[in-house]
């Protein structure tokens, strides 16, 4: 403490124990002295006992009573306040601070009449109170706002060196009946008397401007008050919240970046970052954000979204100790529950996601989430009776929940059981969404356990005009068609299967086709090939040429164009994105301007340029899967497909590279792009007699021949 503070207080002592004898006195006064200090090291019980004492030494000290009172209020110990008030009330009755204690023990307590009864008391005992005005008007506004307005102005009347206060609560009770205009003149009067205090008033005057929506007009007043109080974190955060509503995303970022490096464990900075991260789709960034966050230390939902950002990010095992963090802390939290059991089934711990599930429902039963997410991990793990029970439970409660019906019909037909009412669970789930292509499989598929082949083939194909790129759809559809005993098609949608990556399809294809003649695949294989590789209309996009001319290694960005049936055109770009040389191939011929490398032949790059894009026109336009004469040929474990003119090579289902016959040109085809049931080579690799371009291009636009 420092001296004069110390001589202060001794002042005050000395003021506050003035009456008993000289020994009780300064007993007293010693007591009252260790009370003050325990208060202010925040030991407010230690504090009360010893002002309790200094009044057994001083019982008629007002002044100490009220001390007490005060500091029972602080410790919430009602009893002991109204105790002290009372005694303080009964030793000084004209005191209208014995009247505002006891006021404030009535409001604390609850008892708001006897409250206003006090504080009415106190303002007749000091009619210029501006603490009693205050809080009886605060008491009475709720409720009778008219009464509080007559009560201000009459005390305005009598005290016009409270009128910045007392405008300032005049302009509430304007806002509290929707009267702005008014509100905010009042609160402008109040700013222009008392500049030095106006902070609250601004505060008011802001949140005025937001109800009537001049956003522009609350910044300005929120400034100006932050600008007083810069540590004011809440308000800082609103300001930049304001900054977001009304548009302007980047001020908000701006003012929420600054107010993290003041406060790096700042929650609004925290979540508001972390949120703009996730519209950018920066999931990463995000959790950094969340991370930081002083919402963390009490708040499971924070923990839950920082396991999403986690998750999205990559980061499954981040995320899992996250939420098992979180699971130590709130143990009884059934939505941490369920996100970790959701995270144990991303991980294959399906006994694990099981049982916490199964927690969650005993505390929420009627929790249809989980109950579905049980069903669906019970089902997987291929324990169908206690996944039966689940889903029969959902049914139970909502007849007509369409997913339910659907995913339960299938589970039971695909492993031959209860087909019959298997079958019709499927169809009172698509005469819920007739629409729904999966759940026609589903109906596709249980007809195909029955064995009704036909009708079964009906629906797999309109499954498969809808979802193309389903290479489970065209799993089922091809057993169907071998139900039937229609070999080729069954073949051809086997191999269809597999070129959507079915680890299954191909042997099913090569066990049907041992009855073939070699003529009959190449036919098959062209059709195949025809229909998943053949028919690209245009395909462009921003490319790396990489490769050697004539030993000259060659790496630049271009821009490359495909239209049908021919036509190529490259671009490769310099500074600025410009064009620094340019060629194409098309109707007319092939042209192309001085290569733009040191050291190479014009002739020769103009050959190797030729080639390569003649080569990749003709992979592109489909032209070595054109109708003609067509035949399979294996040697040494290789395919390929011989057509008159070209050689595919051909592997997992797809064509591989493509060489036109004697021309010693080449192009391998690789790192597919699937667009429905197509799939477009990202990477090109073409090679010829002295020279290897490859042409990749990682987000191509591919359009189709319809």
């Amino acid at each position: 403490m420092k001296l004069a503070a110390f001589f202060v207080l001794m002042i005050v002592v000395s003021a506050a124990a003035s009456s008993g004898g000289s020994g009780s006195g300064a007993g007293a006064r010693q007591e009252y002295l260790r009370g003050t200090l325990l208060e202010r090291r925040g030991a407010f019980a230690e504090a009360l006992a010893a002002y309790e004492k200094a009044l057994e030494l001083d019982p008629g000290s007002a002044f100490l009573a009220g001390e007490a009172a005060d500091l029972a209020l602080e410790l919430e110990d009602w009893v002991k306040a109204d105790r002290w008030a009372r005694r303080r009330l009964e030793l000084a009755p004209n005191d209208g601070k014995s009247a505002m204690i006891l006021a404030r023990v009535f409001w604390a307590r609850g008892q708001q009449t006897e409250a206003v009864a006090a504080f009415e008391s106190a303002l007749k005992l000091d009619p210029a109170s501006i603490d009693a005005i205050m809080a009886l008007t605060d008491i009475i506004a709720p409720n009778d706002p008219k009464r509080a307005r007559a009560m201000l102005e009459r005390f305005l009347s009598g005290n016009p060196d409270h009128a910045a206060k007392v405008l300032h609560e005049l302009a509430k009770l304007d806002a509290q009946e929707a009267r702005y205009p008014a509100a905010v003149e009042k609160l402008r009067r109040a700013i222009a008397l008392d500049e030095a205090e106006s902070d609250p008033v601004r505060l008011t005057l802001g949140q005025v401007y937001e109800i009537v929506h001049d956003t522009s007009a609350a910044l300005d007043e929120y400034r100006k008050v932050l600008a007083s109080l810069p540590d004011d974190y809440e308000l800082w955060a609103r300001i930049a919240e304001l900054e977001a509503a009304r548009g302007d995303e980047g001020a908000a970022r701006a003012e929420f970046l600054r107010l993290k490096e003041k406060r790096r464990d700042d929650a609004a900075a925290a979540a508001w970052l972390a949120s703009d991260a996730e519209r950018a789709g920066d999931f990463r960034k995000a959790a950094e954000y969340l991370k930081d966050s002083a919402a963390l230390k009490d708040d499971p939902t924070a923990h839950l979204r920082l396991g999403y950002y986690q998750l999205q990010s990559g980061g499954v095992q981040e995320a899992m100790r996250t939420l098992r963090e979180a699971r130590k802390r709130w143990p009884k939290d059934d939505r941490i529950a369920y996100y970790l059991a959701l995270g144990h089934d991303d991980l294959g711990e399906r006994a694990e996601a099981a049982a916490l599930l199964r927690e969650v429902l005993v505390v929420k039963p009627d929790d249809r989430d989980a109950r579905w997410q049980l069903a669906t991990i019970l089902e997987k793990m291929d324990k169908i009776g206690e996944a039966e029970a689940e889903f029969r439970a959902l049914l139970a409660s909502k007849p007509d929940d369409a997913p339910a019906l659907n995913y339960l019909g299938y589970a039971l037909a695909d492993r031959g059981l209860k087909v019959i009412e298997a079958e019709g669970l499927i169809r009172r789930a698509l005469a819920l969404e007739p629409g729904n292509a999966a759940y026609r499989d589903s109906l596709g598929w249980a007809l195909f356990k029955q064995g009704r082949f036909a009708p079964a083939v009906v629906e797999l194909e309109a499954c498969t005009r809808a979802i193309a790129d389903d290479e489970a759809l065209w799993e089922h559809l091809a057993a169907a068609y071998e139900g039937l005993g229609s070999i080729e098609a069954a073949w051809l949608a086997w191999r269809l299967a597999q070129s959507l990556g079915s680890a299954k399809a191909g042997g099913r294809a090569d066990g049907l086709q041992k009855g073939l003649s070699d003529e009959s695949l190449g036919e098959l294989w062209r059709r195949h090939l025809a229909r998943v590789q053949g028919g690209v209309k245009k395909l462009s996009g921003l490319c790396e040429l990489k490769g050697s001319i004539a030993g000259h290694p060659v790496s630049r960005q271009a821009l490359f164009t495909f239209h049908a049936p021919h036509e190529v055109t490259f671009e490769l770009l310099g500074p600025m994105f410009s064009t620094a040389w340019r060629a194409s191939l098309d109707e007319r011929g092939f042209s192309m301007d001085p290569f733009p490398v040191e050291g190479l032949d014009a002739r020769r790059v103009e050959e190797a340029a030729r080639g390569s894009f003649s080569v990749i026109a003709a992979a592109l336009s489909g032209e070595a899967f054109a109708p003609g004469p067509a035949r399979r040929h294996k040697s040494w474990g290789r395919m390929s497909l011989m057509r008159p003119a070209w050689r595919v090579g051909l592997d997992a289902g797809l064509a591989r590279s493509l060489a036109p016959a004697d021309d010693g040109v080449v192009v391998a085809l690789s790192d597919f792009m699937r667009a429905r049931e197509r799939q477009v080579p990202r990477l090109m690799q073409t090679k010829g007699h002295f020279w290897e371009l490859a042409i990749s291009c990682a987000e191509p636009k591919a359009e189709f021949e319809q």
